[in-house]
């Protein structure tokens, strides 16, 4: 009778084996539906799902939900949501964000009262103009003559961040808090900005096969009339349609500003046609004042390939370095933040190529400019998560 009992309670090898095929049958099968969604554009089905365990931790991980921002983008329906909480607007534990929220509107209320103390014409002027003196008098730097305030230039690449995010956002202190606070993201990296100009030729010339492109612009000395150091300083705000925008403040949330780059470079690739047909460099740059809206997705889904291809930074602690290959990264970030202390007095680039045997990989600084020799991933690691 014992061992009927243990025939029937203990599983029999075919059992056991029918089990395990049926679990690599649901594997594959989810697999398949997974690459099947990925091919006809439905990624976000997972990635919904990998947003939403991210967002059931208590307290929500800054790390994990920049390095998913990274990799993927946002869904829609959270994109506001996890803006906030990178951005700091609302704290990473659920059980206080209610309370904190009712404060920063509260905040808001006071400084719209106080806008139209201080400065009673911002009543009839501009949103963005309102919500500039709202920051202004928040930061206590609001000056008693305002009648240069919309020409200075730190100031017009903040209203058209805000012209975008009320494109995104309905309520007021929606609108304050994710300008101003992008803003002052954006802010932080503005020292690689400089040379993102000179990347973007470089990144270009690479992509740019024929090189006709490429010298035609040269030819034409475009690249010293066209506004790139506003297109980086907007993050491409009023350049290009709002829909498209925001995949890109994803990454640039995350911690990638490097995108910017791609973002630049696609714009050219994507408009190759139109650029070569013209025969002055006033007419390109006019022409790229006004991207079509059309456009707007064709660009972002080139730059975010070109992203992809040439590599992911992740988000670290500030002016850390880390390695764009398949390993863990960690001997690469040591070994580079070792050569970062003597390059300091050297040739002072924050990005070093490193490159061993033919792999082709490349060492970017978080939040930094990309190295000056941008190289593609080889084959061999394109295809490694890191």
């Amino acid at each position: 009778m014992g061992s009927a009992i243990n025939t029937v309670d203990s599983p029999s090898s075919s059992s056991v084996s029918g089990i395990l095929l049926a679990r690599e049958m649901a594997d594959q099968e989810r697999n398949f539906r997974s690459q099947y969604y990925d091919k006809v554009g439905f990624r976000s089905v997972e990635e919904k799902r990998s947003i939403e365990n991210l967002l059931k931790e208590q307290p929500m991980k800054h790390e994990k939900l920049a390095q998913f921002c990274i990799r993927f983008g946002l869904p829609a329906m959270y994109r506001l949501y996890v803006w906030k909480i990178l951005l700091g607007i609302l704290p990473a534990n659920q059980t206080c964000q209610d309370f904190v929220w009712f404060h920063r509107q509260e905040q808001v209320r006071e400084l719209e009262r106080a806008t139209i103390l201080l400065c009673p014409d911002s009543i009839d002027g501009s949103q963005e103009y309102k919500v500039l003196i709202m920051k202004l008098v928040e930061e206590g730097k609001l000056p008693l003559r305002k009648k240069n305030l919309t020409s200075e230039l730190s100031n017009q690449h903040f209203m058209a961040i805000v012209r975008t995010v009320s494109s995104l956002v309905t309520s007021e202190a929606d609108l304050f808090w994710i300008s101003t606070r992008f803003f002052c993201h954006v802010f932080n990296v503005l020292g690689s900005f400089s040379q993102f100009p000179e990347y973007t030729m470089q990144c270009l010339m690479k992509e740019d096969k024929s090189q006709k492109l490429y010298q035609h612009l040269c030819h034409h000395q475009v690249v010293s009339a066209l506004p790139l150091h506003v297109w980086f300083h907007q993050c491409f705000a009023s350049v290009l349609p709002e829909a498209s925008v925001e995949r890109i403040w994803d990454r640039v949330i995350g911690g990638s500003s490097h995108i910017l780059v791609f973002v630049a470079v696609a714009i050219f690739l994507v408009l190759r046609r139109p650029l070569l047909a013209m025969q002055s460099s006033q007419d390109i740059v006019n022409y790229l004042k006004e991207i079509p809206e059309d456009c707007g997705d064709r660009i972002v889904n080139e730059a975010l390939n070109l992203f992809q291809e040439y590599g992911l930074t992740w988000p670290m602690k500030e002016d850390s370095p880390v390695t764009c290959t398949g390993d863990s990264g960690r001997s690469s970030a040591k070994a580079l933040t070792e050569s970062g202390r003597h390059s300091r007095h050297s040739s002072g680039a924050s990005c070093r190529e490193k490159a061993k045997g033919d792999s082709g990989q490349v060492t970017i600084v978080v939040g930094g400019p990309l190295p000056l020799s941008v190289a593609r991933r080889s084959p061999s690691t394109a295809g490694k998560g890191s």
